[in-house]
C-alpha cells in the first residue's frame, strides 16, 4: 500500500508537466505555415508603444507581413533595425524572423491610452499569401525593466 501511494504521488508532477508546458506555450499563433510567438508590447506612458514577437515560415514559398491593425492604436508602422519605417517583413521559408528591443518591431502611434503592465489587446496581422490572424497582445516589461530576470 504505502509502495502504491509513493508512486501515485510521485507520478503527479508528470501529470502536470503537460499543463505547464502547454500553458507556457499558449500565446503563440499559427496561420497555416507562419507560426507567430509570444506578441508583446512594452509599457508607455506616451501616445506610441513598441510591439515585438517572433516570426517563423515552416512552409516552402515566402510570405510578407504587409500591414497590421488595431483599435488601441491610429497607425501601425514596421519598423527596420535602425528605426526606418519599411513597407513589410519579408518571411522567407525556415528563417525565423524575430522582432525584438534593439532590432526590428512594430511601432504603434496615436494609441488611445497608455499601456500598463498586463494589458492586452487584439492585433490583426495581415499576410500576403496567408491572409490574416488577430493574435492577442500581452503587455509586460521588456527585458531591461526593473523586476525581470536576465538570463
Amino acid at each position: 500500500m504505502m509502495n502504491r501511494r509513493a508512486l501515485l504521488l510521485a507520478s503527479v508532477p508528470l501529470l502536470l508537466t503537460p499543463l505547464v508546458a502547454r500553458n507556457a506555450s499558449a500565446h503563440s499563433f499559427i496561420l497555416g505555415a507562419i507560426e507567430i510567438g509570444h506578441p508583446w508590447a512594452k509599457p508607455s506612458a506616451t501616445e506610441a508603444a513598441a510591439l515585438f514577437m517572433a516570426f517563423d515560415n515552416t512552409g516552402v514559398k515566402p510570405d510578407r507581413l504587409i500591414s497590421a491593425t488595431t483599435p488601441i492604436a491610429t497607425a501601425v508602422i514596421f519598423r527596420d533595425r535602425g528605426g526606418d519605417p519599411v513597407e513589410y517583413f519579408e518571411l522567407r521559408p525556415n528563417r525565423p524572423l524575430p522582432l525584438r528591443p534593439g532590432g526590428r518591431y512594430i511601432a504603434l502611434h496615436g494609441l488611445t491610452k497608455p499601456l500598463a503592465i498586463d494589458d492586452e489587446f487584439p492585433l490583426t496581422l495581415n499576410f500576403a499569401e496567408a491572409h490574416s490572424i488577430t493574435v492577442t497582445v500581452v503587455v509586460e516589461p521588456g527585458p531591461e525593466e526593473p523586476g525581470t530576470l536576465t538570463p
